[in-house]
């Protein structure tokens, strides 16, 4: 029996430089995540399969980190977006919730998405749920994840 393709892509979620050394939000573990993030991008950059870069900038006045036009908001070096490669912007935990990033898997036929991220409890987890309940089938990459200092 032949197998139907299906589309893929990953989706690499706020891996920005205000999680690392000096940064508005450093985290414990932000290197060993992001290496990982790496490792996973690389296998997806040369497969030449779809990658989204999901960048959270704050909207709220007094927000203390991703601020806009701030290098802290910034996409961390090891895991930036080539030419390319497309960049959404979130301004929610949710990266579904007033963005573009189901209109662009739809369009693009994307049926299944590998998830990496810095943040399970705050990023991963409403997009993995979303993603779902849209019917994508979903897979958290596994990861070391930071964790607040």
């Amino acid at each position: 029996m032949k197998r139907k393709y299906t589309k893929s892509a990953l989706l690499l979620l706020d891996i920005q430089n205000d999680y690392f050394y000096k940064g508005k939000m450093e985290f414990s573990g932000s290197y060993e995540a992001a290496s990982q993030a790496k490792k996973i991008l690389d296998i997806f950059r040369k497969k030449r399969k779809t990658i989204i870069h999901i960048q959270h900038i704050a909207v709220h006045k007094n927000a203390s980190h991703f601020v806009s036009d701030t290098y802290g908001a910034e996409i961390y070096e090891e895991v930036k977006p080539l030419e390319g490669e497309t960049v959404i912007i979130k301004n929610n935990p949710n990266s579904f919730i007033k963005t573009g990033l189901f209109d662009y898997l739809k369009n693009n036929q994307i049926e299944n998405l590998t998830i990496v991220g810095m943040m399970d409890n705050m990023a991963n987890d409403p997009t993995v749920r979303t993603a779902k309940d849209l019917g994508f089938n979903v897979q958290l990459a596994e990861n070391k994840i930071a964790v607040s200092v």
